[in-house]
Formats: structure tokens, sequence, C-alpha cells
């Protein structure tokens, strides 16, 4: 598989901006309390509870809590590699009072490799912020064999195939493994959980040979002695795991990370957008708040809604890219 030269040079890119761009607003000056409107606003989190992506959709809750008069809350709904949740915002009213926690997978895997989709987040949502970026890992028990990527080639010809879990069907970590399989030229079965808490459950208890799930949920596994990383799926190591190597330092040509990001329905007002998209950027400023999402394995950053759709366009069509030359197929 070759992810083309474009397609790495707008990943360094965007690496880059969002680096700058979060080192830049440290000294930014700390969030006012907005005029809200005293209002419940529901965030949607399209994985189950637990993990990562659901901790930093509360966490940013939290944080504009403390200084918007709305109410902010979380309701997780899984399912669909993420779809039902954000299919939900789109058919929800766009009164600024149902907003979604965007990530790669949702927006950008999900849009790439289902052609049933029943949204298209470029037309369906209104993007409001990003505010972190990061990647994936993959992970074996600490009983395996294996200490690098490349040690899944002999592995997988004396088991005849290897199982990989992942948080879902379609999702960013399922693809991380189709890429895999391809790359490695070994069979794989790929086994979907809902969220990757059971993934990495049944990868310690011995019933997967592989993961790939958020730093986050295989942190503290690790640091207990019962699993160990093998890469980072991202276009940069992984600040939990710094001395883990890339897919792509690893030998397999894989350049892309995930983001996080907060999207409303398409029709909801410009103004909305524009203030919820203000006080974000100042939070991402917040040393508490940058601080906090490093401990959840993030680097914060923050794109604005012009730049945020500029980004899942650009996604959108990197994935495709990968999906057609890996010969994905996603039932």
């Amino acid at each position: 598989m070759k992810s083309g030269k474009n397609l790495l040079v707008h990943r360094r890119t965007w690496v880059k901006q969002a680096s700058a761009i979060a080192a830049a607003l440290t000294f930014a000056p700390m969030v006012r309390a907005q005029p809200g409107t005293g209002k419940v606003v529901k965030i949607v989190v399209p994985t189950a509870p637990g993990g990562s992506v659901d901790s930093s959709a509360r966490m940013l809750a939290d944080a504009l809590n403390k200084v918007q008069n709305d109410r902010f809350i979380v309701e997780n709904r899984a399912g669909a590699g993420g779809a039902i949740g954000v299919q939900s915002v789109v058919k929800s009213q766009p009164d600024g009072q149902t907003l979604v926690l965007g990530i790669a997978a949702t927006i950008s895997v999900q849009t790439a490799v289902n052609p049933n989709l029943q949204y298209n987040p470029l037309k369906d949502l209104a993007p409001i912020a990003v505010f972190a970026q990061g990647g994936l890992v993959v992970a074996v028990a600490a009983n395996s064999p294996c200490r690098t990527i490349k040690d899944l080639i002999p592995l997988a010809k004396e088991k005849q195939e290897l199982t990989f879990g992942t948080g879902g069907q379609g999702t960013f970590g399922h693809l991380t493994g189709e890429i895999l399989k391809a790359e490695l030229g070994v069979p794989m079965r790929h086994i979907p959980y809902r969220g990757s808490a059971p993934a990495v459950t049944d990868l310690i208890g011995g019933q997967l040979d592989f993961c790939v799930v958020d730093a986050f949920s295989m942190a503290p596994h690790v640091q207990a002695g019962k699993a160990r990383v093998l890469a980072t799926a991202a276009p940069m190591r992984h600040p939990t795991f710094p001395q883990v190597p890339t897919l792509s330092e690893s030998g397999v040509p894989f350049h892309q990370g995930t983001w996080l990001g907060l999207f409303a329905p398409a029709e909801v007002n410009p103004e909305v957008v524009r203030s919820l998209s203000k006080t974000i950027e100042t939070l991402a400023a917040s040393p508490d708040f940058r601080k906090h999402l490093n401990q959840l394995g993030f680097i914060p950053a923050y794109l604005g809604p012009q730049e945020t759709q500029k980004l899942v366009s650009a996604d959108i069509d990197a994935w495709k890219r990968i999906v057609k030359s890996a010969n994905v197929k996603v039932e």
C-alpha cells in the first residue's frame, strides 16, 4: 500500500500546524464566563463509556460548564462504528443544544468505508473546532512472543491465522488492522467490540493475538506488565509511549492520525458556532486543559470551523485512497 506523497505532506503539515498553534496558545488569556442561555447542551459521544474519547468529552463538558452559563452534559450513543451517534445529531434540531464529539473514526473513516452511510459530514454537520490530535496503538499481551510489528509474520505462520480486536466495525482501529493484514501479507480475522475496554480485557485474557486501541485504555495494563505496545498508529510517536516506533518507522507505510472535535447540525445558527469555537480556542490554551489532554494521550491543538472543514475533507480523501489501495472490505 502506498499512502502517496500528497497524503504524507498533508499529514506532516497538519502535525506541524497543530503543534505550532497549540504552543502559541499556551500564553493566551484565561477563559472568561460567557453569557449563554442557561439551557442544557448535550454532547453526544459516539463511543461506549470509558476510554480516551469518552473521557475527553467529559473533560470538555466540565471545562465548558465552568465558563458557560449553559449546562453541558455527555450522552454515549455507540454502535455501527459511531455512525448511530453521529446520525442522531444530524437529525436533531439545529438549536445548538445537541452537539457531537467528532473523531476521525466516525467522521472520516466511516465516510470512506461505508457506502450506505446516511449522513455526509461535509454537508450535514457544522464544524465548531478541533481541540486535540493523536493516534492509536498496536498492542499484544505480555506473554506474546512479538516484540515488533514484523514479529506478527512468524506468529501468523505458526497459528495459521491471527485475531485482532478493536473498538468496533469500520473504525480507525479496524482499518489499521486491515492495513497490517495487507502489508504483512498474513491471514488475520477482525473481532469488533463495543469500545476499547472489552477488547483490551480479551487481549489480556488470551482471546486475541493483538488489538488496535487508544493508548489511554492500554496504558494501565502496560504499566502493570500485562501488555506490550508494538507500534503507534499515528503520524508521530505517541506521548504516552515515546519510546515506541510508529507503524511507518516499523516498515508499514501508514501516516494517518486521529483527532477530536466538536460539531453541530448543519443548520445551526452561525453565531453559536463562532461563540463556542472561540471558547474552545481559549480553553485549548489553558494549562489545566492541556495537561488533562496529555494525560489522556492526546496532543492539544486548535483548529477553527474553516480549518476543521478542510481537515475533514482531506482526511476523508486520504482514507478513501487507503481503503482502495489496501483493498479493505468492511462488511
